[in-house]
């Protein structure tokens, strides 16, 4: 048994590591075939001959099969509607999805509408010509009363296609590669009156039936509960975060309780551990009462949605009720092994999928982790041994993950788990009997809503108080690949795994007590030098689609914010939340000693107030204009921040970094006070050494102007002043600057047209190159005073 866990793990731990490999270089796929031809004829010749030794052979044909599998799967077909991006097309197809409909402003509509595409007419074509592939179609409508295009029906609408395009920078979760995932390849948008019903789809779809059910159980719970209630019940019943308020969310979050508002495999786990104890309570047989489970399962990922997560966790749960029925509990190791080798196969790249990546890391830590755990904490009481070793086991499965993607670790956990755990288990029991007793008796089913609504308002007063403890979380450094995999080493050896006949921690211990203690103060002596050593300067432009935001972080880790990006019309997303504050957690920064806004427009300083949320600002330098709404909603979340006005010749200096403001608006201009705009503009500038960095905000050619009488000094890196707008970088200006490096911050198919075909072209004039964040994502300059080097996100040029 011991032996079939291993191969099967190994297996599906190679092929994933044949995925992630095939991701980093392309490969000929005819060679990797040849490969693979040569390891399974050299597997099968060492099981001809008697010869056991075919392990690593197997393992190497796995490892050849991930690789080939993800090849395939990124062959885009010929007639896919993503050749046709940066066309004005006219395409036909079938809404493949129950449309997402949300109210952005009173009266205002957005439909979201994934399509699939049958036809495609561009203008250099005369007719229509087949097509494939998905799009998502963002449609606006401002009718009192309209009615989008359903599931089914088939359409037609025009536009230009525009590519995938997300906020690329590390550690963020790439939405772009859950869209390719379903197969959605582009994007366009539309105004709701311009698409065009073609057909209605008047046949019986399950999909619209189950979404119609679901959402008159969401009108039911609305009526019998608060908003925020019902909003919680939505989610762990159905999926989704949709009207729950953010502080709800974060207090979730801080108490490592998150993972309950989505379904998950903890839901399904939870539904057939009540099935079986009910099957016990009742005297039902062993087989029937894990077929009752596993009928229940299923009919639980039915009304969830068949989401692709709940697809994983119901698998994973009928295999492990089916390892019951054979008696083979042990096998679970093998279990999980083949769900996710099964789910790789379907689909490489889920393995770049947050969600499979948390689940599959819980539920491993639980599957290696758990018996060793509770054997360890044996001198405790049961009632608390057992929950606390769920938590700890799960908690290290996916610590690395938490530290890449959320560089947050909730101590409080422990303690969430023990008290609110079992409240919010039985929320979603009492919430799964109401759904059902309200489909048959609605006013039963009311009267269940309404208990699992006190219960959820006594869950979200215990998470507050949790939450607002001192030292409820502790900030964890992402660790990377290398790190993570040393992490995992170290964690098995921990746990048990001793190749090559290695001595266990405590034989260790006991056998080398020197050598362990001089080991630990080398390790203590390496990240204390490590920590206070002096590191490069570290310049970042974070790609925050079509605004501005410069990380700068000295040689001490000293870190001055310039900008925070921020959201264009009444979008809801948090740059600064969102984008921002988890880029600067990301590099280890958790503090900010100078946040300047060069102006208060909304794409410099929308963030503002969002990444002092998250993040402790002590200095705040702004200009003379007159406060924006950006600004206004910083103070009023951090009131008391220190408020440093700009002018002309200001410096300060950090780690031997000196910050100066070459421009800034003057009491005696016309522009001050008063005014506010690109013309307030603040111009900073960072030195350190040999090299200077010029950061413009949204300076325009009159400021520039005004630079040049005053006399200015060359540059290292320019960041291009208002997003390469042609009204900025005039030439006698770029002259005098004479960068050898431009970046331009800009979001990629803005309707402004940034950067401007003149803008490129001056700058190409004096030789400068030019790094752009819509193309390359994050831009990273590194410099140690003397050499400067530079580094970006996506390779691509």
């Amino acid at each position: 048994m011991e032996k079939l866990n291993n191969i099967l793990v190994f297996t599906c731990a190679s092929f994933a590591a044949g995925i992630w490999q095939a991701g980093l270089y392309n490969w000929n796929i005819s060679i990797l075939t040849a490969l693979a031809i040569l390891l399974l004829l050299t597997a099968v010749w060492r099981v001809n001959t008697n010869c056991h030794r075919v392990f690593w052979p197997l393992i190497g044909l796995f490892f050849i099969a991930g690789m080939i599998y993800y090849t395939q799967d990124r062959i885009v077909r010929t007639d896919d509607i993503s050749h046709y991006i940066g066309q004005a097309v006219a395409v036909e197809g079938t809404v493949d999805a129950v449309p997402e409909v949300i109210e952005t402003e009173p009266q205002n509509w957005q439909v979201r509408y994934v399509v699939r595409v049958e036809k495609v007419k561009a203008d250099h074509l005369e007719s229509f010509v087949q097509a494939s592939g998905k799009v998502r179609i963002s449609a606006q409508y401002k009718e009192q009363k309209f009615k989008p295009a359903a599931y089914g029906d088939k359409i037609a609408v025009n536009g230009k296609v525009l590519e995938l395009h997300g906020y690329n920078n590390p550690g963020q979760i790439d939405m772009t590669a859950a869209f390719k995932r379903q197969n959605i390849t582009a994007r366009m948008s539309a105004q709701g009156q311009t698409i065009k019903i073609i057909t209605v789809d008047n046949t019986y779809s399950w999909r619209v039936a189950l979404a119609n059910w679901q959402q008159g159980i969401v009108n039911a719970l609305q009526k019998v509960m608060p908003v925020n209630d019902a909003a919680i019940l939505t989610t762990v019943l159905f999926g989704g975060y949709q009207g729950i308020n953010k502080n709800v969310i974060d207090d979730f979050a801080t108490t490592g309780l998150i993972h309950i508002l989505s379904v998950s495999g903890a839901h399904i786990a939870l539904v057939a551990g009540l099935i079986r104890w009910l099957g016990s309570r009742l005297g039902l047989g062993s087989l029937a009462t894990i077929t009752l489970a596993a009928l229940v399962v299923v009919l639980y990922a039915v009304i969830s949605g068949l989401t692709p997560p709940v697809i994983r966790s119901a698998v994973m749960g009928l295999i492990s009720l089916m390892a019951v029925v054979l008696g083979r509990e042990n096998y679970a190791p093998a279990a999980l092994s083949i769900t996710a080798l099964g789910m790789l196969v379907y689909q490489p790249l889920l393995l770049y999928d947050i969600s499979f990546q948390l689940s599959f890391g819980a539920t491993a830590g639980l599957v290696f982790l758990y018996q060793r755990t509770l054997n360890w904490m044996s001198r405790l009481p049961s009632w608390l041994a057992g929950p606390l070793a769920v938590t700890v086991s799960a908690q290290l499965g996916v610590l690395p993950l938490i530290a890449w993607y959320f560089n947050n670790f909730p101590i409080i956990s422990v303690v969430a788990n023990i008290i609110v755990l079992p409240i919010v288990e039985l929320v979603i029991i009492l919430g799964l009997a109401g759904v059902v007793i309200y489909t048959a008796v609605p006013g039963i089913g009311n009267i269940v809503f309404v208990i699992s609504s006190l219960l959820i308002g006594f869950v979200m007063m215990c998470t507050a108080l949790l939450a607002s403890l001192p030292y409820s979380s502790a900030y964890i450094p992402s660790v990377g690949l290398t790190g993570s995999a040393g992490y995992y080493l170290m964690l098995a050896w921990v746990y048990g795994w001793r190749p090559f006949h290695m001595r266990g921690p405590r034989q260790l211990f006991e056998q080398c007590p020197r050598l362990c203690a001089l080991t630990a103060i080398l390790v203590v002596g390496v990240i204390v030098v490590y920590t206070w050593y002096p590191r490069p300067l570290a310049v970042h432009f974070i790609d925050v689609g079509q605004g501005d935001a410069t990380l700068v972080v000295t040689p001490h880790g000293k870190a001055v914010l310039v900008d925070t990006g921020g959201s264009f019309g009444g979008s809801n997303f948090d740059i600064g939340e969102r984008v921002v504050a988890p880029y600067l957690k990301h590099y280890g920064v958790t503090a900010v000693d100078y946040l300047i806004l060069t102006h208060g427009h909304q794409d410099h300083a929308g963030g503002a107030a969002g990444v002092a949320g998250d993040i402790r600002i002590i200095k705040v330098m702004l200009a003379r204009e007159e406060y924006s709404q950006a600004v206004q909603a910083l103070l009023h979340i951090k009131p008391a921040v220190a408020i440093i006005p700009v002018y002309t010749g200001q410096t300060f200096q950090l780690d031997d970094v000196l910050f100066s403001v070459d421009h800034a608006v003057g009491d005696g201009e016309a522009s001050s006070q008063a005014a506010s705009g690109n013309e307030v503009s603040s111009v900073i500038r960072v030195s350190y050494g040999q090299h200077s960095f010029l950061l413009t905000g949204d300076l325009e050619a009159q400021g520039e102007a005004a630079m040049l009488a005053q006399g200015v000094l060359p540059c290292t890196v320019l960041k291009v002043g208002h997003h390469g707008s042609k009204t900025s970088s005039t030439a006698p200006f770029l002259q005098a600057i004479s960068p050898r490096f431009a970046v331009i911050s800009v979001g990629y198919g803005n309707r402004f047209g940034h950067p401007h075909p003149e803008t490129l072209k001056r700058l190409a004039e004096i030789k400068t190159l030019i790094y752009r964040t819509d193309r390359q994502g994050a831009i990273v300059f590194k410099s140690d005073g003397k050499n400067i080097e530079v580094d970006t996100y996506l390779n691509n040029n």
